[in-house]
């Protein structure tokens, strides 16, 4: 059974440079899910800087 986080994606293109493929295709070589590697990788990324992006969005200059 597929986790629940799983069974709905969305999907977004995005590009890596040549030195990052070769990357990927390294740990491919490992058994290493790339989609779920690069999965994990954002959201150890978001959970980190969670707190200034929170913080940058509530601190919204105002006009007056």
């Amino acid at each position: 059974m597929i986790p629940k986080e799983l069974q709905y994606t969305e999907k977004k293109l995005i590009c890596f440079t040549l030195q990052q493929k070769k990357a990927f295709e390294k740990l491919e070589k490992y058994g290493v899910n790339i989609s779920q590697f690069i999965r994990q990788a954002i959201k150890e990324k978001i959970s980190r800087e969670w707190k200034e992006i929170k913080d940058n969005k509530d601190k919204m200059k105002l006009p007056f």
